[in-house]
C-alpha cells in the first residue's frame, strides 16, 4: 500500500522530533502493510521546505530504515500550501518544489485554513498545474470548514482538474465531527480521491488499513476496491513503472 501523505521525516516540520521516533512510525506503517510512503513535509510561509531541502532528509531516512531492516521504502515529496498563486507558478517553473517522489506526475497541495486567504484564482491554478503535465492532489479537503460551507469551491477545484485526498483520522472522527461528516460526503460524490494517514507521530497515525475497512463498511466493498486502485496507479507512476 502507498501513503502519499505522511509527515515522517525527522525534526524538519511538526512530524517526529528524532530518528527513533521516525523509525517507530516506519514500523507501525510495515505493520499496517503499507510498503511505500511519500515525506511530505510542509512547504508554507513559515516552514518552506523545497526540493534541495528535502532530498538529503528522505536519504538520510531511508539510510536508517535499511540499517535498522525496516522494509518501508520512503520517496520524496512536499506538502505545498497555495497562499499566493504568483508565487507558487513562480516557485513551480523554477524547478524548486519537491512532488510527489519527485516526479512531474502528482502534487500535494493545501490551502490556508483561514477562508480570507483563500485564492479566489484557485480553480485556474488548478487548470495552470493540468496544462503542464502534473495533477495536483487537494490535501484533506473534509477539514476545511469554508469547502463544507460553500461546496462550489471544492466542486470548481475538481471541475478544473484536481484530486481529493481524504484523511483516515477524518473519518474515524479523530479530527471531529465536522471533518467525518464532509468526508463521507466528498468520498461519495466525487470519484478521484485517494486516502491518505497525513501521519505525523504515534498519537496521530491511525494507519491505512482501518480506512480502506470504514470505507468498505460504509460505502461498499467496490468503492474501497476503487480507492486501492487509484492509490497502486499512482504508486506506479511516482516509481516510474508505466500502466
Amino acid at each position: 500500500m502507498l501513503d502519499l501523505h505522511c509527515h515522517i521525516l525527522p525534526g524538519v516540520d511538526d512530524g517526529p522530533s528524532t530518528l527513533d521516533e521516525a523509525l517507530d512510525v516506519a514500523r507501525f506503517c510495515v505493520r499496517d502493510g503499507i510498503t511505500h510512503v511519500v515525506a511530505t513535509p510542509h512547504c508554507h510561509r513559515s516552514i518552506h521546505l523545497l526540493r534541495a531541502d528535502i532530498r538529503p532528509h528522505v536519504d538520510r531516512l531511508s539510510e536508517a530504515l535499511a540499517q535498522a531492516d525496516i522494509p518501508l521504502a520512503v520517496l520524496p515529496g512536499s506538502e505545498i500550501q497555495v497562499f499566493d498563486s504568483a508565487l507558487y507558478q513562480r516557485e513551480f517553473e523554477q524547478g524548486v518544489y519537491c512532488h510527489l517522489g519527485d516526479r512531474a506526475d502528482f502534487t500535494l497541495l493545501e490551502f490556508p485554513w483561514d477562508v480570507r486567504r483563500y485564492p479566489a484564482d484557485a480553480p485556474e491554478l488548478v487548470k495552470w498545474i493540468r496544462e503542464r503535465g502534473t495533477t495536483p492532489i487537494v490535501a484533506h479537503p473534509e477539514r476545511y470548514r469554508f469547502f463544507r460551507d460553500d461546496p462550489s469551491r471544492l466542486r470548481a477545484l475538481v471541475v478544473a482538474g484536481a484530486w481529493l485526498q481524504v484523511t483516515v483520522d477524518s473519518l474515524l472522527r479523530n479530527h471531529g465531527e465536522m471533518p467525518s461528516e464532509f468526508g463521507r460526503q466528498v468520498l461519495a460524490e466525487y470519484p478521484e480521491v485517494v486516502l491518505a494517514t497525513d501521519t505525523h507521530n504515534l498519537n496521530r497515525c491511525s494507519g491505512l488499513a482501518i480506512g480502506y475497512a470504514w470505507v468498505s463498511e460504509n460505502l461498499g466493498p467496490q468503492r474501497a476496491t476503487d480507492l486501492r486502485a487509484r492509490s497502486d496507479r499512482i504508486l506506479k507512476a511516482l516509481l516510474g513503472q508505466a500502466d
